[in-house]
């Protein structure tokens, strides 16, 4: 199977759950503690809630059936609703949050944007490290061009693509003793803001310009500007050799801490009536920057994506680590989900997103159920053919109609039957969850395109 196919089977990952229970004691998902840490707490019940799909849910991971999940967290309206620890994992123990730590780094980037000691994410990091430091190719045109926003967006044009060298630069960079001279030192493939590429080292570039623009540590600048006004207290850096904290990765935090995360973020950067981050960079960090090209969005160091819960589609944006290290935010629905678990390496770090589909969005959103719509053959017959994936020609789903019932051929070889809900809406179960496909037509009429939606990820296939 090629890239593209695991990652489209990956993206739509929602590994299969067996349906709530109805009825029965909900003793699992019961309003968290109220402790002095800031958070005001209430049952899932109490905001409206459904509380039998998260006792589902978490009855599910008690038993096994989602391995390696350590805490679920749920913020509905302001208010800490659910909140589970498993395997031994507890709400006072900090948990490695891995690229989780970039999200946070994009939200100290705009606040020292905001606050006035960048002048904007177009700057150019020559400036604060010409006369400090050469690169070993000297400072060409492209390294005195790139910019900020082209390490936020993972645009640099570096020749360095951790994803699809199984994290060859950021190994390389742990060798070294200076990981700004190992990140200034990288050859560039491409000009600035052209190429989409994964690079975790780079981003000490732009912790070191923060700090140098504000004439504090990076330490002392998140202390000061965000971690004290939510009552962030357990943040653990990741640290260079000579000393510097890194915006890539490699922060601990307590799950609770990370859900304030979430809070300001979907509470527009207002913490308790005060102004922290301005609407203008989270509205800016969280839409599309840079082409990912994985069924998701890469804004600056935030992913965002939609998928259907019955007729309406959902949009969200979320701080995302290896392992299974998600703060999820619904800014539509006021919503705020955190995940840790142990999934390193491995596609089931992947399954938080059933979970969210399957238990936590219809909990929540408690959508209406869509009913099945009779479509005739002569509606279904417009929809066959075949597709191409937008970004890579070569990866096709085929249409056809069997025995009196649209089906779809996903890229990774399953026969999907899709139920009709309108003449260009269905919906089906495949084997990595719920996938919903909607069928778009030119002014003609003709069916030129599908999109396919999973879990919290959508696909463009063009029709040929």
């Amino acid at each position: 199977m090629s890239n593209v196919r695991r990652t489209l089977g990956q993206a739509i990952i929602a590994v299969t759950l067996v349906a709530c229970a109805e009825g029965g004691s909900q003793t699992l998902a019961r309003a968290p503690e109220k402790i002095d840490d800031g958070w005001d707490v209430a049952s899932a019940e109490q905001v409206g809630a459904d509380p039998r799909p998260l006792e589902a849910m978490l009855r599910q991971i008690e038993a096994g059936d989602f391995p390696n999940v350590h805490s679920v967290l749920v913020v509905k309206d302001g208010l800490l609703v659910l909140e589970s620890y498993f395997d031994g994992h507890d709400r006072d123990t900090p948990h490695e949050i891995r690229s989780a730590t970039k999200s946070i780094g994009s939200i100290l980037t705009g606040i020292a944007i905001d606050q006035g000691f960048l002048p904007s994410e177009d700057l150019r990091v020559y400036n604060y490290f010409k006369d400090e430091y050469q690169p070993a190719a000297g400072w060409t045109e492209w390294a005195r061009t790139v910019r900020i926003r082209d390490f936020l967006s993972m645009m640099s044009g570096y020749d360095c693509d951790d994803i699809a060298t199984d994290f060859a630069c950021e190994d390389a960079m742990y060798d070294t003793d200076d990981w700004v001279q190992y990140s200034l030192d990288l050859p560039f493939a491409y000009a600035p803001g052209e190429h989409w590429a994964y690079n975790s080292s780079s981003l000490i570039l732009v912790g070191e310009a923060i700090a140098r623009g504000s004439g504090m540590t990076l330490e002392e600048f998140a202390n000061v500007y965000l971690f004290e006004p939510l009552g962030i207290e357990r943040y653990e850096w990741a640290y260079s050799p000579r000393g510097r904290a890194w915006i890539g990765g490699g922060s601990e935090m307590v799950p609770r801490e990370m859900a304030k995360i979430g809070k300001l973020m979907v509470d527009g950067g207002v913490w308790n009536g005060e102004r922290v981050l301005s609407e203008d960079w989270i509205e800016k960090s969280t839409r599309k920057q840079g082409e990912y090209r994985a069924g998701v969005d890469y804004g600056f160091l935030w992913q965002r994506g939609e998928t259907f819960i019955g007729s309406e589609k959902v949009t969200a944006f979320w701080a995302s680590g290896n392992g299974g290290q998600l703060i999820l935010v619904f800014p539509g629905h006021d919503l705020v989900a955190v995940f840790t678990a142990g999934n390193y390496n491995d596609p089931l770090a992947g399954q938080a997103f059933g979970m969210l589909g399957q238990f936590i969005l219809p909990a929540f959103l408690q959508p209406t159920p869509l009913e099945e719509v009779k479509v005739s053959k002569g509606e279904m017959d417009l929809l066959t053919g075949v597709y191409e994936l937008d970004f890579e020609r070569s990866v096709t789903s085929t249409v056809d109609v069997n025995d009196g019932h649209v089906r779809i051929l996903t890229p990774d070889d399953e026969y999907v039957e899709l139920v009709s809900h309108s003449a260009t809406l269905y919906r089906g179960n495949s084997r990595w969850g719920p996938l919903t496909v909607v069928f778009e037509a030119d002014g003609t009429g003709d069916i030129v395109r599908l999109v396919a939606y999973g879990a919290l990820s959508r696909f463009v296939f063009e029709k040929r």
